[in-house]
């Protein structure tokens, strides 16, 4: 009766190890993933560089810096990673592949990209008359003409765009990519159960803006 029990009790315990060996997770490193983080900075003034956009090629994912120009991503090793911002050049930056651990920080600069345009002539007329003549018979397409108007007549670029200077618009502008970028893949939170949503409905309905314009 031992001797059948024995065997049993050896094969049990085979048994156990390998489902338990199968059962261990796997660790990053052994997939290949890095915690790829960093700084990107200007070249000449060492500043951060908020909203950098940074992406791999070939595939979906990719990140944006804060504004103290920190980020940090998920990468695998060998991969290739791309930095753009506007008014700076691109550059890229290659992962190494045989490193050995699971974490990966940088400190990448960006140089200025200098753009030059051609060469614009402007002269005046000779007299305010001239000027007139030509301003009158200035043929615009109405096509162009109700486009313009169309764009003028929305609320949100009177009430967001006409009342921020240049670098606000710009602000503005990254804060809406980063924003989109940040819910790249997933469903956005809806404002439905939003009281500061709800504030800005009832403001909204009182001023008329959903009035009908006759």
């Amino acid at each position: 009766m031992k001797r059948s029990i024995l065997p049993t009790f050896i094969l049990g315990l085979f048994l156990i190890q390998g489902f338990s060996a199968k059962a261990q997770p796997k660790k990053p490193q052994d997939e290949g993933l890095i915690q790829f983080t960093g700084l990107v900075l200007s070249a000449d003034s060492l500043l951060p560089l908020s909203y950098t956009v940074i992406t791999i090629p070939g595939t979906r994912r990719g990140t944006v810096t804060d504004f103290n120009g920190y980020f940090t991503l998920v990468a695998k090793k060998g991969e290739k990673l791309v930095f753009e911002l506007l008014g700076y050049k691109s550059s890229t930056f290659q992962l190494p592949d045989t490193f050995s651990g699971y974490k990966y920080s940088i400190i990448k600069l960006l140089a200025s990209d200098t753009m030059y345009l051609d060469e614009v002539i402007i002269s005046a007329l000779p007299d305010r008359q001239l000027f007139d003549q030509y301003f009158v018979k200035t043929h615009i397409p109405d096509s162009d003409l109700e486009r313009a108007r169309n764009n003028l007549e929305r609320q949100a670029l009177r009430d967001e765009m006409l009342s921020m200077d240049g670098r606000e618009n710009q602000n503005y502008y990254m804060q809406k990519q980063v924003q989109k970028f940040y819910y790249a893949g997933q469903m956005q939170p809806m404002n439905i159960l939003s009281p500061i949503a709800w504030s800005e409905f009832v403001k909204a309905w009182k001023r008329g803006d959903f009035k009908r314009k006759k």
